[in-house]
């Protein structure tokens, strides 16, 4: 499929710049994290429907389960073993490596003056394991949503993120994979970018801010 632009609302009095984390600045990708386990089908099956899928992710992002009480519960759905949904979780966790083009273009906008927020549906576990990652020092703020008790898309994290860093809609810039992420941002009329990871995405982006 080619890289078309979403809907987008773009300015020129862009002072901010409020990235997501996966799968925009950290590589992201279930079917990747599942494969290198070497495990039988049937158990990537039900790590794939009973974990990954499964509304226990979403709590975990959402901060209202911690991923102990997870674990527990795939394994007593499941069958399988706690050690096997503990490997899995690591290797998700160590999977989420920087995207290198996406860096530099962090570094490139941090440079020439943009305030730069992170803005990312994250499980307090997860956030722990990469927040020492160097490309976070570039961040005047950063909201993860298991730390807050509310995720993207609902409203009340785009509130969040604008009351606490005292951001207007018209002058930040919202940059993430997910397109119902996107949508809610423009209805708070944020500006943004629906980012696809092509080169035509990161040409896009730094046509909006030039």
């Amino acid at each position: 499929m080619t890289d078309q632009p979403s809907p987008e609302m773009t300015t020129n009095l862009i002072t901010t710049v409020i990235f997501d984390l996966g799968n925009v600045l950290l590589d992201w990708n279930t079917e990747q994290v599942l494969a290198a386990l070497k495990l039988p089908n049937s158990d990537l099956k039900l790590l794939r429907d009973e974990l990954f899928g499964h509304q226990d992710w979403l709590d975990m992002d959402h901060g209202s389960t911690a991923e102990t009480t997870v674990v527990s519960g795939v394994s007593a759905r499941t069958g399988l073993a706690i050690t096997v949904i503990e490997a899995a979780l690591e290797a998700a966790k160590q999977s989420l490596l920087p995207i290198p083009a996406s860096v530099e273009l962090m570094r490139e906008i941090h440079d020439r003056g943009f305030e730069l927020i992170c803005l990312s549906n994250m499980s307090r576990e997860t956030y722990a394991h990469i927040k020492h990652l160097d490309f976070f020092k570039l961040f005047a703020g950063i909201i993860i949503s298991g730390h807050e008790g509310c995720m993207k898309p609902d409203e009340a994290i785009f509130q969040l993120a604008l009351q606490r860093f005292n951001l207007s809609p018209t002058e930040t810039l919202f940059v993430d994979d997910s397109l119902p992420n996107i949508l809610q941002a423009q209805q708070l009329g944020i500006s943004t970018y629906h980012f696809k990871r092509t080169d035509r995405c990161y040409a896009g982006i730094r046509q909006i801010l030039a």
